[in-house]
C-alpha cells in the first residue's frame, strides 16, 4: 500500500515570502553604506560588525530551516507511532489460540500493510527534495529497521517501538539546541545592531522592529512546514481505521 509522496509546495511557498521580508530587512540592516561616519576608522569598524550581523542572521535563517525540518520529522514520527501502536493489537490478536486460520490470515494482511505504510512515511518524508531519515538525512535521522517485524512477535513489535522513541528523543533534543541557538544568535544581534546603528542613518528601533517583525514570520511558516507531514498522518488513521 503507497501512501502519497511527501511534497514541500505550501512550505516552499509560505516559507519563501517570509525569507523575502527577512532579508529585505537585513540589507537594510547590512547596508554598509547608509553610515554616516566620516572617517575611514569608522567605516572599518563599521564594516565588520556588518559582516558579523550578516554571518549571524544567516545562521538564524539556518537554524530556522532546521526546525523546520525537525517539525517534519516530529510529525511524521507521530504517525509512525499509531501505526506501531496498531501493529502491536494485531500481533496480540494473532497470537490468540482461539482463532482460525482465516482469522489469522486477515491480521497477517492487516500487520503487513501497516507495517508497508509505516516504511512509506519514513521514505517519503523529504524537505526540499532531501531525505529526513535514513542514509543521506539531512537531520542525521536513521531509518527505522522494520525486516525483523512480523505478525505474532511482541519482541519485534517492541524492538520497533524503542527505535521510534529514540527517534523521538533525538528530534526534541535537536529542536531545543536549535531554540536556544536561535536565541543566543538574536541576542548577538542585537547588541551588534545597536554598536552599527550608532553611526547609521537609519534609527535603531525601526531597524530591529522590522527585522523582529520578518523573522517572526519565518518562525513562524516553520509551523506551516508539518503541512504535508499531517497528511500522512490522515492517510494513515484512515489506514487504521479499516
Amino acid at each position: 500500500m503507497q501512501i502519497g509522496s511527501l511534497t514541500n509546495n505550501f512550505n516552499t511557498i509560505a516559507s519563501n515570502e517570509h525569507k523575502t521580508n527577512v532579508e529585505q530587512a537585513l540589507s537594510k540592516i547590512g547596508a554598509a553604506r547608509e553610515l554616516s561616519g566620516k572617517d575611514g576608522a569608522n567605516l572599518i569598524s563599521a564594516d565588520l560588525l556588518n559582516l558579523q550581523m550578516n554571518t549571524m542572521t544567516q545562521q538564524v535563517q539556518n537554524e530556522n530551516v532546521n526546525i523546520s525540518m525537525l517539525q517534519i520529522a516530529d510529525s511524521t514520527l507521530k504517525g509512525v507511532s499509531a501505526g506501531v501502536d496498531r501493529l502491536n493489537e494485531l500481533s496480540v490478536a494473532f497470537n490468540n489460540p482461539a482463532l482460525n486460520e482465516d482469522q489469522r490470515s486477515m491480521l497477517s494482511n492487516e500487520f503487513n500493510q501497516t507495517k508497508e505504510a509505516i516504511g512509506d512515511m519514513i521514505e517519503q518524508t523529504t524537505y526540499n527534495g532531501k531525505s529526513l531519515f535514513g542514509g543521506g538525512s539531512a537531520l542525521g535521522l536513521e531509518a527505522v529497521k522494520l525486516e525483523s517485524v512480523e505478525v505474532g512477535s511482541l519482541e519485534s513489535v517492541e524492538e520497533l517501538s524503542d527505535q521510534v522513541s529514540s527517534l523521538f528523543s533525538n528530534v526534541a533534543s535537536s529542536f531545543q539546541k536549535s531554540e536556544v541557538g536561535i536565541n543566543n544568535l538574536l541576542a548577538s544581534i542585537s547588541s551588534t545592531t545597536a554598536s552599527y546603528a550608532q553611526n547609521s542613518q537609519t534609527p535603531l528601533d525601526a531597524i530591529m522592529n522590522q527585522f523582529s517583525q520578518n523573522n517572526l514570520g519565518l518562525t513562524a511558516t516553520t509551523i506551516a512546514s508539518s503541512h504535508n507531514s499531517a497528511i500522512l498522518q490522515q492517510q494513515m488513521a484512515l489506514l487504521l481505521n479499516f
